[in-house]
């Protein structure tokens, strides 16, 4: 099984790019869309990549010929988009927020939770996060020390939203709060975030080779620890746990979905995926893709009271 990113659409013209919003909007016969309604009906190409080119999703809309909706205005979240916000009331609602969880200095995800406005509004006004706080009067948000994302943990997020979205993250989902890492925490690592889910791809694949952190939580092992693993060995070909790589394709296989229920996080953010032994590993099953399925939490622990 191999897995591709989605293709560029640099060379796509401005007119196919219009073409589509109206092929769309007619489709569901309607006068004016909204990005979501077009990602949602079969819209070819990203909404992102239409409001790069053209400015704005209402820009897009206009060169249209479409009339652009409150949906402009108010974005499906409930939260203001970036039309006829003054910089003086983004600043102000960082420092409101900021009173409210009682912090000097967030992160972007943090403000998502608590904010007025998007997250997305403060980089495309500010450039940067921490240029937005600082235009508060708040601090800048660091990394604690010690705490250094390793390359692994930055793969792991990767995976963890691709599977929260069903489908490939985009830089405007990590500004938009998505991620528990910022947008530079990516690029510091990888270069760009092409480059990060190139390599993220690349790993899946089997191209490249991650080494995980190794955890040091002072446990105490038994004393015949090694005994205990040589004849867990001779039981089984394969090891327990599950790696990233393998987590990620059984989840693809599955569509990002319960096996037992369809449940999806992409549906219904309260969902925890969990990849779980189709053969318990306990009773001679082994960790192979064959015999691993997705379930939801809930099934999985329905499943564990039966056995």
């Amino acid at each position: 099984m191999e897995f591709k990113l989605n293709e560029y659409h640099r060379n796509v013209s401005d007119e196919e790019l219009l073409k589509d919003i109206l092929r769309v909007a007619k489709s569901i016969n309607k006068e004016t869309i909204t990005r979501k309604e077009y990602m949602e009906n079969g819209g070819k190409y990203h909404n992102s990549t239409i409001c790069k080119r053209f400015g704005s999703w209402i820009k897009a809309l206009t060169m249209c010929g479409l009339k652009p909706s409150q949906q402009q205005v108010y974005s499906s979240s409930g939260t203001y988009t970036q039309s006829n916000i003054s910089t003086q009331e983004l600043i102000d609602d960082l420092i409101r927020v900021s009173k409210e969880i009682d912090k000097t200095t967030f992160t972007s995800g943090e403000y998502n939770e608590h904010g007025k406005f998007s997250s997305a509004t403060y980089f495309k006004r500010f450039k940067t996060w921490n240029n937005a706080l600082k235009a508060a009067g708040l601090i800048p948000f660091e990394v604690p020390s010690g705490k250094r994302i390793s390359e692994y943990g930055l793969l792991e997020e990767i995976e963890r939203i691709w599977i929260k979205l069903g489908r490939q993250p985009t830089t405007t989902d990590i500004k938009n709060g998505v991620s528990k890492y910022s947008l530079h925490a990516f690029e510091r690592r990888f270069g760009t975030w092409r480059k990060a889910l190139e390599f993220f791809v690349s790993y899946i694949n089997g191209e490249q080779e991650v080494e995980k952190p190794v955890e040091n939580n002072d446990v105490i092992l038994p004393n015949d620890i090694q005994q205990r693993i040589a004849k867990a060995d001779q039981i089984h070909k394969t090891k327990r746990d599950i790696n990233l790589r393998l987590r990620f394709k059984v989840m693809q296989r599955d569509n990002f979905k319960c096996c037992m229920c369809g449940a999806s996080p992409a549906t219904d953010p309260t969902v925890i995926l969990h990849i779980d032994h189709i053969i318990p590993w306990a009773k001679g099953g082994e960790t192979t893709i064959d015999n691993l399925q997705t379930l939801c939490s809930k099934c999985n622990l329905g499943k564990s009271d039966l056995l």
